[in-house]
């Protein structure tokens, strides 16, 4: 894999990575929620999310399962379902949120990772991503393992450094802008957001 390739494949990774979605939304509304700081294990949770599909893509077992349509059908509905869970409870349960910089609302870091962790692990669109540039930029000629390395910690890094700009944006409108009622009503609509991603993917499946 030449330098040319993988600035092409870093380019690409930033446009999908930037765009809206489950992860940014997820970070971005714990970032209101907690405080820039307090959202770092949400980001690398994420990121090791993205770290075991990419790693899955490389060893070929992606191959493998989308090779079996009723495995490739339970994970897309694994992550529909996960997607759709995380709206449902945005909507229902009653979060406080914590303006306080000396106090913080009690969500566990553990809670955090695994709650982006499973986010990123379960959504097959990272995966179909993973799947449609490998091919692209892989040199078969040399040991795929270490070039698919590169590509994966590439990706990874990219959604660090962006889910952490959405936390500082998030950390400074938190600062400026919001109050109680206006994070539930927040909650609400990024809710409805997660239960739009989980409709529109669950629709592509059928």
């Amino acid at each position: 894999m030449n330098l040319a390739l993988w600035i092409s494949f870093a380019t690409v990774s930033a446009v999908n990575i930037v765009t809206p979605g489950p992860a940014n939304l997820n970070t971005l509304r714990r970032a209101v929620q907690l405080g820039g700081k307090q959202v770092l294990p949400t980001i690398f949770g994420n990121a090791l999310g993205l770290a075991v599909g990419g790693m899955i893509c490389a060893a070929g077992i992606a191959s493998f399962v989308m090779g079996s349509g009723v495995l490739w059908a339970l994970f897309q509905g694994l992550g529909v379902a996960y997607l759709g869970w995380l709206g449902i409870r945005l909507l229902l349960k009653t979060e406080q949120l914590s303006l306080d910089q000396t106090t913080h609302a009690k969500i566990s870091a553990q809670t955090l990772f695994s709650e982006a962790f499973f986010l990123a692990a379960t959504n097959p669109k990272a995966l179909l991503f993973y799947m449609a540039l490998f091919p692209q930029v892989l040199d078969q000629q040399h040991s795929l393992l270490p070039q698919a390395g590169v590509l994966v910690l590439t990706y990874c890094g990219l959604s660090i450094l962006s889910l952490s700009t959405y936390a500082v944006l998030a950390d400074l409108l938190r600062r400026h802008f919001f109050t109680q009622a206006r994070y539930t009503r927040f909650r609400q609509i990024s809710g409805l957001v997660l239960m739009g991603f989980a409709i529109k993917l669950s629709v592509d499946l059928f």
